[in-house]
Order: structure tokens, then C-alpha cells, then sequence
């Protein structure tokens, strides 16, 4: 396939309102009138983007994006989800078990989009984040996996009929699959009757046929106080994160409970917590789509944004900390966003990854309100988008420029959806700055982009802003606040305690602020016996 290497080529975004579904084309900086429309309560795309699925009340309809046309109508009233193979050979649809949906037929489907034949339908009557892909596909698609009561069975998709080959695991709650030509797999096994959780990395068998296993797993990590978990895979499958999570927190100082970020590698070598040096929850993690490292945003406000190696979980790297819950690499790994969403005020920090490893910030902004944001294709423009019913006050997307400029507000009455179509990964070159770009601030004054310095605003007394000023436990201080590399927590204070050790007035003893009790006293008595054995002399 031909590389577009023009500067801003075509791309096409997607946006969902009450009127139904917009296809609009992105035109060199702006979003041009809609290409097409569709009628639609949700839209899902395949990975390539050449294929878009859109859910009705009764069917589902498979429209192919080259030319607006519609392949199939797939009969499954009361669909709530629907998901595509990685490569749009499949598409997995989940139905209401209940009257208004899949009534007393199985529930959970497979339909090959080659003729629109189903090809494999059970029952699935849970349906939440944990096993919202129960049934997942090997990336070459020769393999699909779903986890049941105790076991883990594994499917050819040549003959979905076929006995499946059954992996024991018991009391399995969840698994996700790798990407990659040699596919392994997790597993979640949740605390049950005080013995511990777990999560399992396993083998993806590769003769699958009927069969039988109890196979021991590669590696394991266990841990208390975790009830769910989100797993994050590196693009080449080489290792996993595992975010767990607990309703309840066991300081009492979290309100949603606690997390914590575990790492496996998938040849089974390493298994760990990630070191974290800061207390509070995990609020993002995610790895490069090139490179052997991961980025994890951490810790009570300002939380702290660190880059670890993949390859033996080492931090290597600080982002800064500040007001952020949220991180999205570039589609190459070049561009990282820090955001703040939700119940912060939206500030978002651009950085891009030099040849040395180091992270320069290259812009800011601030996208107020936003719900969600996505990087497009070509890896130059970020998308964040207010949509309802998260928010039903000032709907509309923006579109940022990867030094922080915005480049246009699109606004809505109401919105619902508003993301990229996926394009192939040959589709564009990465691309580094382009030459004369400079680092810019968007506080979003009345839609215009300001330069990054700007002079002093006047004094201001306390009782005049009545409150409503621009403190914030959020905000870190000047020092934490930019990118350098990693420093070990207390490694600022030792300096600056060994630097002023010796000084003071003549006779003052001096003690280590992080040193314990018992280590203070005893240098206490060290130096006093210094000192009496000096006025003996």
C-alpha cells in the first residue's frame, strides 16, 4: 500500500448526535461538511477502519467505509455490544438475554462478515468492563478464547463446531489474550476464602484440537484487596500491565477505593509490582505503540507521570507531576499528551521524545470539561470531545495541534460520540516537529491561542478573589513540575542535608531529617562524645 506523505492528508472523523451518525472528512486544518450519514444508537469501527458497524433496534448493519455501501443486516434485536476480529474477518455481537433481546437463544454470537453466517453462538448473561470481550481472537485470527466456569477454552476458527480444547483454571474470572505471531494469555483469579488473588500468565496452546490440561502457568503474581482488573498489552505482546482495583480502600483515604499496577513479561522472566513513589491511586497506564517503555500517571493530586523501561520495569524518566488522570500516546510514540479530566479542570501538556530519550514539553492548553480524547491517525492532531450524558452543557469537540494549538471548536447542541476513523498503520510516516513550530499556551479566552509568555498579571489581594483564585492541591510546585530524569523520592533532600550539614553556629549538632528516631539519637551521642573528648585534649 502507497505511504501518503503529503503534509496534512485526508482523514475522517465521526461524530454521533440525536439526528443520527456524520462521517465528516478532515480537510488540511479543519473539519469539512459530513461525507456521509447513518442512523445508528452506537458505532463501532473495525481496526483498519475499512469496516463500521452501527446498532439499530433490530439488526445491525455493516456499511463498508470505502464507499458508503452496506454489506449485511445482521437480525439480533436488543444488541447492547458488538466487537470486530482484529483483522474484520469476524464481528462478535452481545444481545439481551431477556425477552427484548436474544429471548431464549444464546445470547453471544459469532458472525464471519464473508457471507454473514453465524458461526458460533452461548450463553453469556453477565455482561460489565471485566468480560466485556469474553470471547477474544489470536491477532492472526486462527485462535479464538473464552473464559468459562474454571477452565479456558480455545477454539479453531476454521471450525467453531469442533470440541474446544479446555485449559483449566480454576475460579477464573477474566483473561485477555496477546497480541503478536506468538500469542500468551492472562488470567484473573480473584481473592476467594482468604486466600489470595492472581493473576496467571499462560500459554496460548498451540494445537488446538479436543483436548484436556491442567498446565501450570508461566508466572503468576499474587495479591489482597483486589476485586477487579484491567489488563494493558504491548503492541508486540511482550508484556502486560495489570491494574487492580478494590471498592474499599484500607487507609480510608480514597473515597473510590485503591488501586495498584502490577508487570509481567510475557516470556515469564519478570513478574512485579510497578515501584511507584508516591502514595495514592494508579489513575492511567498505557505503553508505546514502538518502543520498549510505559508511562503511568500516579499518586494523590498533583499526581506524578513517570516512564518506565519495559524491559525490566525500571523508572528512566519523569513527566512532572501536576493536575493530570489521563495519558495518550501518538499512534508512533513520538507525541505524548498529559491531560486532566473528569473533575479537574482539563489541562493538557504536550511532550515529544527525543532521539536520547528525554521528553521536552513542546505545548500547552487547556480543554475544558472534556470527556475523552484521541490522537488521529497521522499522529499530529489530538481530539477531545464534551459529550452527553456524561455532560449536557457545551457538547462539541476540538481539534489540537500536537504543540497544544487549537486549530477548531466545533460545537453541538448535543453530542454523544466523537472519535477518529482507523486507518491502516502504513497509511502515514512519522513525521517529527515541523521546523519553526514553537511552544504555545491555549487557555481558550474566547477561542484564540495566546503565546506561551506573557507579562505578569497585577497583584491581586486575597479578599478580592473571594475564593475563587488559582490555588489548587493539584498544582505542583515549579520544581516538580517539569520532566528530567528519574530521582528517587528524598534524593533532592539528601543533597541539601549533606551540602548544610556543617553549617551553622559552632556547636550546633545537625541530624538527618529522613533518618529514624533510634539513628538521630545515636548521632546525637556520637557527636557529643566528639565533642567531650575534643575539650578533654
Amino acid at each position: 500500500m502507497a505511504i501518503n506523505t503529503s503534509e496534512d492528508p485526508k482523514m475522517h472523523l465521526i461524530e454521533r448526535g440525536p439526528d443520527g451518525v456524520q462521517l465528516r472528512a478532515v480537510e488540511g486544518l479543519l473539519v469539512s461538511e459530513h461525507a456521509e450519514s447513518f442512523s445508528a444508537s452506537q458505532t463501532v469501527f473495525a481496526d483498519d477502519g475499512q469496516l463500521l458497524a452501527c446498532l439499530h433496534t433490530d439488526e445491525v448493519h455493516i456499511y463498508d467505509t470505502r464507499n458508503n455501501s452496506i454489506l449485511h443486516r445482521l437480525p439480533t434485536p436488543g444488541t447492547i455490544a458488538v466487537y470486530f476480529s482484529p483483522a474484520g474477518s469476524y464481528l462478535v455481537i452481545y444481545q439481551k438475554a431477556n425477552t427484548s433481546g436474544a429471548g431464549e437463544e444464546k445470547n453471544l454470537s459469532v458472525w464471519q462478515l464473508d457471507g454473514a453466517k453465524k458461526v458460533f453462538a452461548c450463553f453469556q448473561r453477565t455482561f460489565n468492563n471485566s468480560n466485556r470481550r469474553n470471547l477474544q481472537f489470536s491477532d492472526d485470527e486462527s485462535i479464538a478464547s473464552r473464559a468459562v466456569t474454571n477452565e479456558v477454552h480455545f477454539y479453531h476458527t476454521n471450525d467453531f463446531l469442533a470440541q474446544p480444547f479446555r485449559l483449566r483454571v480454576p475460579h477464573v474470572s477474566s483473561h485477555k489474550i496477546s497480541p503478536g505471531k506468538l500469542p500468551t494469555f492472562v488470567a484473573f483469579v480473584p481473592e476467594m476464602k482468604g486466600q489470595p488473588g492472581s493473576v496467571r500468565l499462560y500459554g496460548v496452546p498451540s494445537g488446538v484440537s479436543d483436548g484436556f490440561s491442567e498446565a501450570e502457568p508461566l508466572s503468576q503474581k499474587s495479591f489482597f484487596r483486589v476485586n477487579e482488573v484491567e489488563y494493558e498489552w504491548a503492541a508486540d505482546g511482550s508484556a502486560v500491565l495489570i491494574l487492580g482495583s478494590s471498592e474499599l480502600d484500607a487507609t480510608n483515604r480514597n473515597y473510590y477505593g485503591e488501586s495498584s499496577l502490577f508487570f509481567m513479561r510475557a516470556d515469564g522472566t519478570l513478574e512485579c509490582k510497578v515501584p511507584l513513589d508516591k502514595e495514592g491511586p494508579v489513575h492511567d497506564a498505557a505503553f508505546s505503540p514502538k518502543i520498549d517503555e510505559f508511562v503511568v500517571v500516579y499518586g494523590y493530586m498533583p499526581a506524578n507521570a513517570t516512564i518506565f523501561s519495559s524491559l525490566k520495569c525500571e523508572p528512566i524518566y519523569q513527566l512532572g507531576a501536576g493536575p493530570h488522570n489521563t495519558v495518550r500516546w501518538n499512534p508512533f510514540g513520538r507525541f505524548i499528551c498529559l491531560a486532566g479530566f473528569g473533575n479537574l479542570p482539563g489541562d493538557m501538556q504536550f511532550f515529544d521524545r527525543k532521539a536520547d530519550g528525554k521528553y521536552k514539553v513542546i505545548g500547552k492548553a487547556r480543554a475544558n470539561c472534556s470527556v475523552s480524547a484521541e490522537w488521529s491517525p497521522n499522529g499530529r492532531y489530538l481530539l477531545t470531545a464534551t459529550t452527553a450524558p456524561r455532560l449536557n452543557v457545551d457538547n462539541g469537540y476540538k481539534l489540537w495541534r500536537y504543540t497544544g494549538e487549537l486549530l477548531q471548536h466545533v460545537a453541538r447542541e448535543r453530542l454523544f460520540e466523537a472519535k477518529w476513523q482507523p486507518e491502516s498503520k502504513n497509511d502515514h510516516l512519522d513525521r517529527p516537529i515541523s521546523p519553526g513550530r514553537v511552544r504555545r499556551e491555549n487557555r481558550e479566552t474566547g477561542g484564540h491561542d495566546h503565546a506561551t509568555f506573557q507579562g505578569a498579571a497585577p497583584y491581586r489581594p486575597p479578599h478580592v478573589t473571594s475564593g475563587s483564585g488559582n490555588f489548587s492541591l493539584a498544582k505542583a510546585a515549579p520544581d516538580e513540575a517539569g520532566p528530567g530524569r528519574y530521582r528517587p523520592t528524598g534524593a533532592s533532600k539528601a543533597h541539601l542535608s549533606s551540602n548544610s550539614i556543617n553549617q551553622g553556629p559552632p556547636g550546633a549538632i545537625f541530624v538527618n531529617p529522613d533518618a529514624s528516631k533510634n539513628a538521630a539519637k545515636n548521632a546525637k551521642k556520637r557527636a557529643a562524645a566528639r565533642a567531650r573528648k575534643q575539650n578533654m585534649s
